[in-house]
């Protein structure tokens, strides 16, 4: 990895992703800046709204729930999380989340090492502006990135 400097980065300048009626997502930290060990995120997710069950084979993600009521199936097991509470992901376990409230709710993760899962959000997020997001389609974005994608949304 290459060597990195201090950063600091700005919340309301941060890259911001927009996924109508589903999630927001900002990039707080880009993996560019941290020699690719790690990037930040954060998401506000719509109520009822979550991402398919899927793996990341080669990054661990660690997830800290902010706001809202979130629940998570983690390796075949269902839990609920609160505001403070925090979960570790390793890589190749299979994982889902969904906003289980009434209201939106914000979470945020890193990913460690970063890799290029920035870069597959930025896809996602292509295809979602020219209304071409399918589950095909981020099923072909997400193994380029080594992601997968193995069953449906909470």
């Amino acid at each position: 990895m290459k060597k990195t400097t201090p950063i600091h980065t700005v919340y309301n300048n941060a890259e911001t992703l927009e996924f109508k009626g589903a999630i927001t997502l900002r990039i707080l930290l880009s993996g560019n800046d941290t020699g690719g060990q790690l990037a930040i995120f954060e998401d506000i997710v719509e109520p009822g709204v979550g991402p398919g069950r899927h793996i990341h084979h080669e990054q661990d993600e660690t997830f800290f729930f902010l706001e809202g009521e979130f629940i998570a199936e983690v390796d075949g097991k269902m839990h609920e999380f609160k505001p403070g509470d925090v979960a570790f992901i390793p890589k190749g376990t299979v994982h889902a989340f969904k906003n289980a409230g009434s209201t939106p709710g914000r979470l945020r993760y890193i990913f460690s090492p970063a890799l290029t899962i920035e870069d597959m959000f930025r896809e996602f997020h292509k295809a979602a502006e020219n209304g071409d997001l399918t589950m095909d389609k981020m099923t072909a974005i997400s193994v380029k990135h080594g992601q997968e994608f193995v069953g449906p949304p909470l």
